[in-house]
């Protein structure tokens, strides 16, 4: 495993944890407030394990190729 790798490993690491611990949330407590359904949050909470999947391979191929 590649340093930039290990590097983009971590900040997914901290990004997700962000993420679903306080985003995800605080979307949903605020979303009764205004009485809407937070539609854009629940496309990103369901693509962000995706996202960070697909990223790590573009890395992972890009270093194999150097």
């Amino acid at each position: 495993m590649s340093r930039q790798e290990r590097n983009w490993q971590r900040f997914w690491r901290y990004m997700m944890i962000y993420f679903y611990a306080l985003i995800v949330p605080a979307t949903i407590i605020g979303s009764f407030y205004r009485e809407e359904f937070p539609l854009q949050m629940l496309i990103l909470a369901i693509g962000m394990p995706f996202i960070k999947r697909n990223h790590l391979a573009f890395i992972r191929k890009k270093n194999a190729a150097i």
